[in-house]
């Protein structure tokens, strides 16, 4: 289904009437970071999972309540949140920079502290599923897809990301220990021994932390939530932890050069606060930054 656009509407009784969005336009902020560029949206769009609601002259028609997910206007986003070492494999925008920026909002709009943990880890499998789905109407790959998906579900846990990266660090190191005939023996077989079992309760953990974040809740028909365990919750992170486990040790020589040739091609980009264009600020605020349009084609 399309990402769509708010229609004026001409009279305030007039239900809200949502169509195909062909731009949405961002400002892209004045840069403070050497490896982080927030941009802010400057038209709101949505996107909706279901047909739509009428057919009018000039195409289909979503009303307000058909729209499933929006993004208002005054965002701060950073696009797609891709790590400097990662730009190698995934840039932050792109074919995924809607999904992204869709996906940017949900995750806010999961950061009640009143909501019960479990109804907000339902929202947020809710989201990472949205956010797979609209990266594959915007056509992008599936390895990418897939990849983009398993981040945002292992990161978006602070405590999985923490033991997924141990574990990988850890795995790693075991299997460079035994490439280089660490298992004879001596300080390096302990080194080997110890690697392993870093890895193997790393992974243990990681089991545990995907079985209780099974446990959801969401509305019933009376309106009370129910915490359960879900098993599709659970085998979802386990699946994004999987796909994780392969595909970083694979891409890990290209994030190490990344990382070397940004430091390198980088050298002597200091914090100075920049516009868009590469112009020192001088005290300029963010409202003066250029606008960025995006040109969306809709697919089919």
């Amino acid at each position: 289904m399309p990402f769509l656009a708010p229609l004026p509407s001409p009279d305030p009784g007039t239900p809200e009437r949502w169509v195909p969005a062909a731009t949405v336009d961002l400002r892209q902020l004045p840069v403070t970071s050497r490896w982080k560029v927030w941009f802010e949206v400057l038209t709101p769009f949505g996107h909706s999972s279901h047909p739509a609601d009428e057919q009018s002259a000039d195409g289909p028609v979503w009303f307000r309540a058909s729209v499933e997910q929006t993004v208002p206007v005054g965002l701060v986003t950073d696009l797609a949140s891709v790590p400097m070492p990662l730009w190698g494999v995934i840039a932050s925008y792109g074919r995924q920079t809607l999904p992204a920026i869709l996906h940017d909002a949900a995750s806010r709009a999961l950061a009640d502290p009143d909501r019960p943990a479990s109804s907000r880890r339902a929202a947020r499998r809710d989201a990472d599923h949205l956010f797979r789905g609209t990266l594959r109407e915007t056509g992008t790959g599936p390895v990418r897809r897939w990849l983009m998906w398993a981040a945002v579900r292992i990161f978006g846990s602070l405590p999985v990301a923490v033991v997924f990266l141990l574990a990988v660090v850890a795995g790693v190191v075991a299997l460079c220990l035994a490439a280089t005939g660490a298992g004879t023996g001596g300080t390096a077989g302990a080194w080997l021994v110890g690697a392993l079992v870093v890895t193997a309760a790393a992974l243990t953990v990681l089991i545990a932390l995907a079985a209780g974040a099974g446990i959801e809740s969401r509305p019933a028909a009376d309106g009370a939530e129910r915490a359960r365990w879900v098993p599709a919750a659970t085998g979802s992170l386990l699946g994004a932890v999987g796909t994780g486990l392969v595909a970083l040790p694979l891409l890990l020589p290209l994030i190490v050069l990344t990382f070397v040739t940004e430091l390198v091609v980088g050298a002597g980009e200091g914090r100075r606060v920049v516009r868009a264009q590469g112009v020192p600020t001088g005290g300029l605020t963010a409202q003066e930054a250029p606008t960025v349009r995006i040109s969306y084609a809709q697919p089919g």
